[in-house]
């Protein structure tokens, strides 16, 4: 399935519910909709569904989402769809949120980048931590014309590094999960990180330390990239330098920057919502300072929340299901089991035969 083709626009009739992204959270919030029978569309800004996972790092492997081993972030993504595609959601891609206006009628009107205006009943922010960009080194200045060639900020497609001398750098997850995820691509891999010991998750990091014993892979602690080696558009060598002063030349194809990534609300910073952390301050029914506004995912803050991708799952649920008392003001909510639902969708299918 390729989500970056979907476009299904139901023009700029009023919907229940617009979501205001399209990462994982945003797919399974519109997949409530269908269970809670109200209509929905997802706007995103990017031109594909799956927020950061397909953006950043389409082939990373998640391991801590239910019911699910490992998966790959792009089948993910794949997997939301599947379950929310049978509720034919209306999506919008390509399109930033750049304001919202609540309409005297308890409504809400969104105007998106290109100037289209959307109409829905109640809305839900998830936007993820907003508009990312990758961090970069300060002291690599003259890297731009390298950067999406040699010089990356994420691992969209392990072909990249095939055969190819790989400088990572971070301590990170995504550090470890790559220096063990290019061994058996990668003609070689080096890790550098400016730090004396790894952030990452403890099982990766032993990984990492094995394959170091193991002569599979280089690692250097306290160790900064200080200058690179290039001839024309094609990387050449890092230089490195540890914090005692030692430097070393390491010959090098590729260099894998995962530093992180810097997060803007952008225009929701000037939405007049209350924030804390960066993110939108809702209750336990995930609404906002504005009735009718709801969030959910790391762009919303409480007390307690751990931004991981089955919180923003759970609170996608939750945002949805509170949703309801607003959307349909005096109607009696009845919580509606999936398997029910499930069987009896099967049983008013068309048959197909």
């Amino acid at each position: 399935m390729t989500l970056n083709k979907l476009y299904f626009d139901g023009g700029e009739e009023i919907r229940d519910l617009t979501i205001v992204g399209g990462g994982p959270t945003g797919i399974f919030a519109a997949f409530q909709c269908g269970m809670n029978n109200i209509s929905c569309r997802i706007i995103e800004s990017m031109p594909q569904l799956g927020g950061q996972l397909a953006a950043l790092y389409p082939e990373k492997h998640i391991y801590d989402v239910a019911g699910f081993p490992e998966v790959p972030a792009a089948g993910l993504v794949d997997s939301l769809w599947q379950q929310t595609e049978r509720y034919n959601p209306e999506v919008i891609l390509g399109e930033t949120v750049t304001l919202y206006r609540k309409l005297e009628d308890g409504s809400f009107e969104v105007t998106v980048s290109s100037g289209r205006v959307f109409l829905s009943r109640a809305l839900l922010i998830a936007a993820g931590l907003g508009a990312f960009s990758p961090r970069k080194l300060p002291q690599l200045s003259n890297i731009e014309h390298l950067e999406g060639k040699s010089v990356l900020y994420a691992v969209k497609n392990i072909s990249d590094f095939a055969g190819h001398r790989v400088v990572i750098v971070g301590g990170g997850d995504s550090a470890l999960d790559w220096t063990v995820g290019l061994l058996n691509a990668a003609a070689k891999v080096t890790l550098v990180h400016r730090m004396h010991e790894f952030q990452g998750h403890g099982k990766t990091a032993r990984e990492v330390v094995e394959a170091k014993e193991s002569g599979r892979v280089d690692v250097f602690l306290n160790t900064e990239v200080k200058s690179v080696e290039m001839e024309g558009e094609r990387l050449t060598a890092v230089h490195l330098r540890s914090k005692n002063g030692k430097t070393l030349r390491v010959e090098a194809d590729r260099l894998l920057l995962l530093i992180g990534f810097k997060s803007n609300l952008g225009p929701l910073s000037g939405w007049d919502l209350e924030l804390a952390d960066n993110a939108l301050v809702v209750d336990s029914h995930m609404k906002t300072s504005v009735d009718g506004l709801y969030a959910a995912g790391d762009i919303a803050y409480y007390p307690g929340k751990l931004k991981i991708i089955q919180t923003g799952l759970s609170d996608a649920a939750m945002a949805v299901r509170h949703s309801l008392g607003y959307i349909k003001p005096g109607e009696k909510i009845r919580h509606t089991f999936s398997s029910l639902k499930g069987a009896k969708e099967k049983r008013n299918a068309p048959d197909k035969g």
